[in-house]
């Protein structure tokens, strides 16, 4: 499974998976420790799914807010055209 390729929603089933079956009183050490180590892969592919998605986002904003600024400062320059005219 290290190999496997996740979305974060897959990644996120899994992870609630893994935390059913963590919580089964039939559940060996062993198995919950390997259950633990998958969880762990898990949540780190997510952490870094977040990041990444957050960095695009961060910059989209940025963008956004770039945009905005040279609009309003477009719009202010108009109206004091408009009212030395």
């Amino acid at each position: 499974m290290a190999d496997e390729k996740y979305t974060f929603e897959q990644a996120k089933i899994r992870l609630e998976e893994i935390a059913t079956l963590a919580r089964k009183k039939d559940t060996s050490l062993e198995k919950s420790l390997d259950l633990l180590e998958e969880g762990v892969r898990l949540a780190n592919i997510c952490t870094e799914l977040v990041d990444h998605t957050d960095l695009g986002a961060t910059a989209t904003v940025e963008t956004l807010d770039a945009d905005r600024a040279a609009s309003n400062e477009m719009s202010t320059d108009a109206q004091e055209v408009d009212v030395d005219a």
